[in-house]
């Protein structure tokens, strides 16, 4: 009767080693498998342009929203996104301020830039400026 005991909880034990088993190598797997996939996030879709607003002659306020480059989205690195989703917008701006102004599209001209928003942790960028054409300097 005692060895039939010891058998029985022997054989138990067993069972009991080999389902630790199997448990820790599905957990193994399962962080294995969530380590190895990439986090997916959804970004929401902004339309880009810019908006304008004239403040009177030759002075006007710009609202210029850009997006992010597709790479630096699909690599989800915020750096990245801010970065080229500002470029793109300053770019914008520039571009339909050469359209508003298109006698000074040689020249320099000075943007100032009044805020900056980030929208979607970078995805897109958006800036006001205010420009106003400088006065023409006064020859003696």
């Amino acid at each position: 009767m005692l060895k039939n005991r010891y058998v029985n909880i022997s054989k138990t034990l067993i069972k009991e080693g080999k389902m630790i088993r199997i448990l820790n190598c599905i957990l193994v797997f399962l962080l294995a498998f969530g380590a190895c996939t990439k986090q997916v996030k959804e970004h929401i879709h902004v339309d880009t342009g810019v908006t304008v607003e004239v403040l009177g002659a030759h002075k006007y306020k710009l609202i210029a929203i850009g997006g992010a480059s597709s790479t630096s989205v699909e690599e989800n690195d915020t750096f990245k996104m801010k970065n080229t989703s500002c470029t793109a917008a300053k770019s914008i701006a520039a571009r339909k301020l050469e359209e508003l102004e298109p006698e000074q599209k040689n020249r320099l001209f000075f943007m100032e830039t009044v805020d900056t928003k980030y929208i979607d942790e970078g995805a897109y960028c958006e800036i006001t400026y205010h420009y106003e054409l400088p006065a023409p300097k006064k020859q003696q």
